[in-house]
């Protein structure tokens, strides 16, 4: 259709969508600038000449005009309705989007209702992709969309939602530079074109970039794949069918049967329907000790999905608080040596929040009454009567072909070698797990050779029971580990030692003994490792920065394990678990670094270990090796602070002081110092004054000037907060004059900052505000930015409380700034709440009351209570202001705009 008139006529009829459209509004949609005297006769002949084109379909009625259309006759039809609909996903919004072949209305001109309809769709259109983009974010799979994003922001370089999702693709791609240089465009572009700037969500999403907010990681915590996924349609099916009407599935199976790719999948599939995130907690290398306990397992799971403890009540409570009624899935993975934990756990967890599901997976079911249970066994195997093409076609023979592919360079099964794979599917019970360790066989076997050599090891497994399954997937390890070379062997049994990952480094350290059997130095594990790799033995996956970290499946992780207790010894076993232990006891053992970037570094480097941490503390203190135990514990103490993982360090520091009870040591008084202050930030201040005052005496004993001056000021800082001032300024002024006869910076520093917080404490504000500013001097000298972040907010809050209120608000604002650089969420609080009281007093009290709802409610996610006793008299005092100066109407909306805010919110807006 080449005439513009009919062109025009032909979209007016179709925006009506099958309604009559007048002649006067079709005279308007023709010509809109001016109508001809003769345009009604004129629309008549551009009928006649669109009913030559579209026959019949165009009828006149009393009210006008009408075309004769079905949804399926339009494409902007077929897109608006797919857009209507209930069950908008990934897939319904690719499908509504590729309907697309270029802008609405291309080359029509148009008249008012046309050009509100292209309006219209073209609007829908961008909500789709900017729908669609989240939805596929949300799901980890930037790299999916990041070309489709960065082609739409060219088309629309002012949509910000849009350049959003664009930034945040391409800093999960680990190219940050880029995603800053998108929100500089957009700043550009809004400057030059509107002479406006870029919204606050986006500059805050820009904030967060610029320092590496961690909450901007994939929101799946799921091991990236690093083969297809192949076959399980049905099962995947099948589950997504139960958590669609259950709140519990345990995904239960023989080892190597595939549970934990398949729940990672199930993940990936249901993340639109769990728009508050996915979260993994792997369980295979929870310590047995512990594995009756239900309170130690909720704070293995809290740790897990982000929640901190909160002072005075149970780790299920405050984890249990922190989920609330988020939307999440929590995917328990491993759960079979820890069943009643588990159990007890979950049990809670889905009675206190309504909108939590839980996937487990396990070798048998929890056993709870809302329990929905699938049971998975190996792929679909071919069936004995069927022909060779659809034989080949079967789960189990496709899986191993691709596997095949991969380990020859891309050479697939030939003709003569599909009855093979065949009988070896069937033979290996269709495992997926014992099919990856056949594929790799066949670079130095022929796949006859493979089938002969496996008969003479399977001839008793032709059964289909759990039990017969479970002694396949034994046999085909055992038939993959017979077929490594001696250091293969050797390196693979040693392996077992690690839970969660390693990286080379370590596995050199650990891998390597040099009066052991070969690899016997760190410059052989490397080659070694390579074959195990390549033999599937051994999984390589890129880890944050692109690193390489390397795991062995937990099927084949509890094999090597009993390897190495029966080829190698008892020795062999006794001395490699001594490496380990030695390898992360150095990994913690110097003090976490106090500038922002190194510090992030540090913790992100201690989560990625803490499996293998958790691992070599249990070793140690149930194995006869206390120091080590007692060493780890002590130096992993500010990392379960900065957590929040207050129970969990307060349990492995009692295990460990129990152990070496009878010992006066300098490593026993730090381990008690730190038992100490991890009980004070738990709000047990009583236990927090014995384990001080022990701290304290064990030092004396020692003579040790330093271990005395850090236990004095820890001292301090509890009987302050047990409003025993007397005895803080006594343990403050004992503390500083010992520093400063050793003259110790770094030391001195702190115990100004102490014991001014005390005067502070006592209203003794310019004693303390003189003792502050030499404190934040002290630390600026040796570079210490939490102690600097520290002393500012203490003489903030002095110069706030003398009328010194411009001064104060810059000081708070800097120490927040440290605090965002240092992810010290606490000490973000203590300066929003600073901030909050400056507003009650400079008449801003709806933004004060603000500040303190959402402080308070971030106090409690984070289980970081105040128990400074000014502090805390000062937060009640800027609330009573805020509240006495605002209406009932005004302090309401102050509370639901407080009700959407979260920290990163305030820290955003305050830094911008």
């Amino acid at each position: 259709m080449t005439a513009p008139k009919q062109r025009t006529l032909l979209a007016a009829l179709l925006v009506a969508r099958g309604h009559p459209v007048s002649t006067d509004r079709l005279v308007t949609e023709l010509w809109p600038e001016q109508a001809p005297s003769t345009a009604t006769a004129a629309l008549q002949v551009h009928v006649s000449g669109l009913r030559k084109i579209t026959g019949e379909r165009v009828r006149t009625t009393p009210a006008g005009y009408v075309l004769d259309i079905t949804t399926d006759d339009v494409d902007a039809h077929r897109f608006e309705d797919i857009l209507a609909g209930s069950a908008r996903s990934t897939a319904t919004l690719a499908e509504a989007l590729d309907l697309w072949h270029g802008p609405a209305f291309d080359g029509v001109v148009t008249g008012p209702d046309i050009a509100a309809a292209a309006v219209r769709l073209n609007e829908l259109r961008l909500a789709a992709r900017q729908e669609l983009a989240g939805l596929v974010l949300a799901a980890g799979r930037h790299a999916e969309i990041l070309a489709d994003l960065a082609s739409w922001v060219a088309e629309r370089p002012t949509a910000e939602g849009l350049v959003g999702h664009l930034m945040l693709a391409l800093y999960r791609a680990g190219r940050t530079a880029e995603a800053m240089a998108a929100f500089a465009r957009l700043r550009d572009v809004l400057a030059e074109r509107f002479d406006t700037v870029p919204g606050d969500e986006v500059t805050r999403l820009a904030e967060a970039i610029r320092r590496r907010d961690p909450t901007l990681a994939q929101p799946l915590e799921l091991p990236a794949a690093r083969t297809r996924f192949i076959g399980r349609r049905s099962e995947l099916d099948s589950c997504a069918a139960l958590l669609g009407h259950s709140r519990l599935l345990t995904i239960v199976g023989p080892g190597g049967s595939g549970k934990t790719r398949l729940s990672y999948e199930l993940a990936r599939e249901l993340a639109a329907d769990h728009p508050d995130g996915t979260h993994v907690v792997e369980l295979a290398g929870y310590p047995p000790a512990s594995a009756r306990d239900a309170e130690a397992l909720a704070a293995r799971v809290a740790a897990g999905v982000g929640g901190r403890e909160v002072a005075g009540e149970t780790v299920m409570a405050s984890l249990a608080r922190h989920l609330g009624t988020s939307r999440v899935l929590l995917v328990l993975d491993n759960c079979e040596h820890v069943l009643a934990p588990v159990a007890a756990v979950v049990h809670e967890l889905l009675a206190a929040c309504p909108a939590v599901r839980v996937l487990a997976t396990s070798r048998e079911p929890l056993g709870l009454p809302s329990e929905d249970v699938f049971v998975l066994g190996g792929l679909s195997l071919p069936d004995p009567d069927a022909p060779r093409s659809r034989s080949v076609g079967s789960d189990a023979v496709r899986l191993f072909g691709d596997r095949v592919a991969a380990a020859r360079g891309g050479r697939r099964l030939q003709p003569d070698e599909e009855t093979y794979a065949v009988e070896l599917c069937r033979r290996l019970g269709g495992l997926p797990l014992a099919l990856e360790l056949a594929a790799p066989r066949l670079r130095t076997l022929s796949l006859r050779e493979l089938v002969a050599r496996l008969d003479r090891s399977l001839d008793l497994l032709s059964g289909s029971s759990p039990v017969d399954r479970h002694q396949t997937m034994r046999t085909a390890i055992d038939w993959g580990h017979d077929l490594l070379e001696p250091k293969q062997q050797v390196l693979f049994r040693r392996l077992s030692l690690f839970a969660g990952g390693f990286d080379l480094a370590a596995a050199e350290r650990v891998g390597a003994d040099p009066a052991g059997a070969p690899p016997r130095f760190p410059d052989e594990v490397l080659d070694v490792l390579t074959r195990l790799v390549e033999r599937s033995m051994v999984d390589r996956f890129d880890a944050a920065g692109g690193a390489s970290r390397y795991r062995l499946l937990e099927t084949t992780r509890e094999y090597a394990a009993e390897r190495l207790a029966t080829d190698g010894g008892a020795t062999e076993e006794r001395v490699a678990g001594a490496r380990h232990s030695r390898v992360y006891q150095e990994l913690v053992a110097a003090a976490p670094p106090t500038d922002g970037p190194a510090h992030a570094q540090w913790l992100a480097r201690i989560n990625a270990e803490h499996d293998n941490l958790r691992v070599a503390l249990e070793r140690s203190l149930s194995g006869g090796d206390p120091e080590t135990g007692l060493a780890i514990a002590t130096s992993m103490w500010w990392y379960w602070w900065v957590t929040g993982q207050m129970l969990d360090g307060r349990t492995w520091l009692r295990r460990a002081l129990k152990a070496t009870e009878y010992e006066v040591s300098q490593r026993r008084g730090q381990a008690l110092r730190a038992a100490a202050a991890l009980a004070r930030n738990s709000g047990d201040l009583a236990e927090a004054r014995r384990l001080g005052t022990e701290a304290l005496d064990t030092f004396r004993e020692l003579d040790n000037r330093a271990g005395i001056i850090s236990s004095l000021n820890n001292l301090s800082i509890t009987a302050q907060g047990q409003r025993d001032y007397e005895a803080s300024l006594e343990y403050g002024y004992e503390g500083l004059r010992l520093a400063q006869d050793g003259d110790d910076d770094r030391a001195i520093a702190a115990a100004l900052n102490n014991t001014a917080g005390t005067l502070r404490c006592l209203d003794r504000l310019d004693e303390a505000g003189d003792m502050f500013a030499r404190a934040l001097a002290g630390f600026e000298k040796i570079s210490d930015r939490r102690g600097e972040a520290a002393a500012r907010f203490n003489l903030a809050t002095v110069d706030r409380r003398l009328g010194r209120l411009a001064d104060a608000r810059q000081r708070y604002l800097d120490a927040l700034a440290i605090y965002t650089e240092l992810d010290i969420a606490e000490g973000q609080l203590d300066a929003v709440e600073g901030l909050a009281h400056l507003h009650a007093l400079q008449g801003r009290p709806a933004e004060a009351l603000r500040l303190l709802v959402v402080s308070d409610r971030e106090r409690s996610r984070l289980g970081a209570p105040l128990f400074t006793p000014d502090e805390l008299v000062d937060r009640t005092r800027a609330e009573e202001l805020a509240r006495a100066a605002l209406s009932r109407e005004e302090a309401a909306a102050a509370l639901r705009a407080a009700s959407t805010d979260t920290l990163a919110d305030l820290v955003a807006t305050y830094r911008a």
